[in-house]
């Protein structure tokens, strides 16, 4: 740290961090490396990426080692490789609306989604341009702690290391080991010893997981996915097959019924309940199988944000938990 850095004069305001993957650029992070910085706009303001690939072998201490600069396909958790990254920013960025200058030195965590923006558009390019599937886009919990790096004018510095606070729950045991309850433990145990498989848990954590990855369109169509596979698996349990062809089917073509369809006219003429006339069903049309429709149709390509996403998803779950309660349950209890 520069003691002669003075704020009036700010230049530069750069995060560094370690990413949890690799890409075959060549480094540009320090002085006399061999490749070029990348200079990535969003919204019209630039911003300079620098990038060092650091070859680490995870498990070279377990008696074997590789060759210097050794690559793996689909090294999804860098087993052979990680990089780190900086993020420059100049007066474009902090001179702009986003950014309080009055506590640049007090909060420089106003910084890291800006960094994750610019990084996730680099790293979503990169996947285009390589076609490596298995680069996923970063989210907060992939960084645990950066370097704040302040230059001014005179290309002074002020360094300032910082932990993401808030987004990491870092949880103690007092000196136990963690392990799961007991319900959940014998629950992993009895199912290990079966065949049960449960496809719509999956598909719920799927879902989970790209939400949590910022793949909101991706998400929101398996949202809707998930309440069809949840409605035909539970009208299977409940109907014979001649019943299940009437409300799946269309009796004038013999094609399938849509989802609205099903729930507008089947649970009405078959099991009496006029959820389409609920609440419940108008948010889910509205929040979740309109959007689902413009992304399938190819009427919407940009993505949809992160609450759009959420209310789609809420909209599923609470047409199920109606469902279970007046239709599925009842059935089952009458």
């Amino acid at each position: 740290m520069t003691t002669d850095f003075e704020i009036d004069k700010l230049r530069n305001i750069i995060l560094q961090f370690k990413l949890p993957m690799a890409f075959d650029v060549l480094n540009c992070l320090k002085q006399g490396d061999q490749g070029a910085p990348f200079l990535v706009v969003l919204n019209d303001i630039p911003a300079k990426i620098n990038i060092e690939r650091i070859y680490e072998f995870r498990y070279g201490n377990e008696g074997f080692q590789l060759a210097e600069f050794s690559k793996m396909e689909e090294d999804r958790n860098g087993i052979l490789s990680h990089s780190n990254v900086q993020v420059w920013f100049d007066a474009q960025t902090f001179d702009s609306d986003k950014i309080d200058k009055d506590v640049i030195r007090l909060l420089p965590e106003q910084f890291i989604d800006l960094s994750i923006d610019y990084l996730n558009k680099f790293i979503k390019t990169y996947r285009l341009v390589t076609s490596e599937y298995w680069l996923r886009p970063l989210i907060r919990k992939d960084i645990f702690n950066f370097q704040y790096i302040l230059v001014d004018t005179d290309n002074n510095k002020e360094v300032i290391h910082q932990m993401i606070a808030g987004h990491h729950k870092v949880e103690f045991n007092g000196g136990k080991e963690f392990q799961l309850h007991d319900e959940a433990e014998n629950l992993l145990r009895n199912i290990l010893m079966s065949d049960i498989y449960d496809f719509g848990e999956e598909f719920r954590l799927n879902l989970n997981d790209n939400l949590s990855l910022g793949y909101y369109n991706v998400a929101l169509v398996q949202s809707v996915t998930l309440f069809e596979y949840f409605i035909y698996f539970n009208l299977k349990q409940k109907l014979s097959r001649t019943k299940l062809d009437k409300i799946k089917k269309k009796e004038a073509c013999g094609c399938m019924s849509g989802i609205s369809e099903v729930c507008e006219r089947g649970f009405l003429e078959h099991f009496g309940v006029d959820f389409g006339s609920t609440d419940e069903f108008k948010a889910l049309k509205d929040d979740a199988l309109k959007y689902r429709n413009l992304i399938v149709h190819g009427e919407l390509i940009e993505s949809v944000d992160k609450e759009t996403c959420e209310k789609a998803v809420t909209s599923v779950i609470n047409a199920q938990e109606y469902l279970i309660e007046n239709v599925f349950n009842e059935v089952e209890s009458g």
